[in-house]
């Protein structure tokens, strides 16, 4: 018989069920009492333990360095950048330039 009826039940955050999931695996830790105390049942840990076990998997499965993923480029925007690129380098390339003949000129 279910206690708890829909609307009584408090919406927890990410955090919140990850901490409930810490405290449920210590050792020795009463994991009903846990559960309990947040307005649990034990085939909701088993479910979040899939959901845990899933997104580590799915976390560890992703290869390379972590940080920005890669994304297609169409390749007018890709020449436009390439441009762009090339005359920065040829204006930095022209300030160094002018920078070199004016510490020159003032020894």
């Amino acid at each position: 018989m279910n206690t708890h009826s829909k609307k009584d039940q408090v919406k927890l955050t990410p955090e919140q069920i990850y901490e409930i999931y810490l405290e449920c695996n210590a050792p020795g830790a009463p994991v009903k009492a846990i559960l309990a105390r947040h307005g649990l049942h034990p085939w909701d840990l088993v479910a979040i333990r899939k959901k845990i076990k899933a997104a580590a998997l799915e976390a560890l499965a992703v290869q390379g360095k972590p940080g920005r993923r890669h994304q297609t480029v169409d390749i007018e925007q890709y020449q436009q950048i390439s441009k762009e690129l090339s005359d920065t380098k040829d204006a930095l390339s022209a300030v160094g330039h002018e920078l070199a003949l004016l510490k020159k000129r003032t020894r």
